[in-house]
């Protein structure tokens, strides 16, 4: 009967271990779906392209939900689509557009995307606005020395055109001189 009491105690404990662990589980999922944008990011950068494609498509599906425009849910969207367009390997990458609707986040109702994410969700949105300009005045930089190589590679056209119509022009006034040579000898034989 002792033995009996025993095993129908250990077997409460397991069961409530099971639940408790079952708990824990759900939770666990729960915070899979509220975590932080830097998380977010590392998980995108783990995607291949497919995976990396459905997600973009969930965020857009999910912006143009009609919920409230103004909603924690479609700024989550919204910041998660930046993440997106910012992520080199991502299928939507695009650094204008990431700086738009980054400029766009920060415009909404003063702040109001922003205002309610923590602190180093707003550190990491802040660093991902100085790469974004980082990479912008790169790309800008980048831009003008390219027109001014094909300035310099124009120019330098330029210069040897009118260095091959000099020699033409020798050559041109040489070829004169030798048929006046030619036809003064031919005039002397005559």
């Amino acid at each position: 009967m002792a033995h009996l009491q025993r095993f129908s105690s250990a077997m409460k404990v397991l069961s409530i271990g099971l639940l408790l662990l079952s708990g824990c589980q759900l939770m666990t999922k729960h915070d899979n779906s509220s975590t932080s944008y830097g998380e977010y990011y590392l998980i995108l950068q783990q995607l291949n392209q497919q995976q990396l494609t459905n997600e973009v498509s969930k965020q857009q599906k999910t912006l143009e939900k009609p919920t409230k425009k103004n909603s924690q849910m479609h700024y989550d969207a919204q910041i998660k689509l930046l993440l997106l367009y910012s992520l080199p390997t991502s299928p939507i990458y695009n650094v204008f557009n990431a700086k738009v609707l980054l400029n766009e986040l920060n415009s909404e109702d003063e702040n109001a995307a922003l205002a309610n994410i923590n602190p180093s969700d707003q550190a990491f949105i802040s660093l991902l606005r100085d790469q974004l300009n980082q990479c912008l005045l790169m790309r800008s930089r980048l831009i003008a020395q390219q027109q001014e190589l094909q300035q310099a590679q124009r120019q330098q056209a330029i210069k040897q055109q009118e260095t091959l119509i000099e020699q033409v022009k020798l050559l041109e006034q040489t070829i004169k001189q030798l048929k006046n040579i030619e036809q003064a000898i031919d005039k002397r034989d005559q």
